[in-house]
């Protein structure tokens, strides 16, 4: 806060700014207000003595090794999902090998989609889990809809109609049988 010579410190300073700043006014620090600790608001550290005592733990329970497998998931992409569906139901169960034979030889275009995301599925069991191809099977094969892209064509008479371009989510799961 600036105070002029003589002046209050609550007050501005009053003096026209036509003089030199300098000449005028002067800086003036305030004290600092630092509030005295008291006695009562010292507080000892109290550690309860559960928190110390060293307890053992149980030991953890051996990991169950179940079946190799992989997943792998697709998302957001162009198609219709019924299509989809119509491709994964008749894949779900069927051994790696003859999934992938089925598929090169349907007429669908969603096949197209479907043999690269059980092929990385069939990678992911294989580089992750150890999985061998030869004994893995479609465990589980779903799709699910996404959001549909929404464009709009121009009609008759200045009209306009939203065409709807849906989008899928697919996902594949491979397992190693037994």
């Amino acid at each position: 806060m600036l105070s002029c010579r003589g002046a209050s410190l609550l007050r501005p300073c009053s003096i026209a700014r036509t003089t030199p700043f300098s000449a005028a006014c002067t800086p003036v620090s305030r004290p600092v207000r630092i509030a005295p600790i008291s006695a009562a608001r010292r507080t000892s550290v109290v550690v309860c003595s559960a928190a110390t005592e060293v307890v053992d733990a149980p030991p953890a329970p051996a990991a169950v090794e179940g079946p190799k497998g992989g997943v792998a998931k697709l998302s957001f992409q162009r198609g219709s999902v019924h299509k989809v569906r119509r491709v994964l139901d008749i894949i779900r169960g069927r051994t790696y090998e003859d999934a992938l034979l089925m598929m090169e030889y349907m007429p669908y275009r969603a096949c197209e989609k479907i043999i690269k995301l059980l092929v990385s599925a069939a990678a992911n069991a294989k580089n992750n889990n150890g999985a061998l191809k030869s004994k893995l099977y479609v465990a589980e094969a779903f799709a699910n809809g996404g959001p549909a892209l929404k464009r709009m064509r121009p009609r008759a008479q200045g009209r306009g109609v939203t065409i709807l371009k849906p989008t899928f989510h697919a996902a594949i799961r491979v397992a190693e049988k037994l």
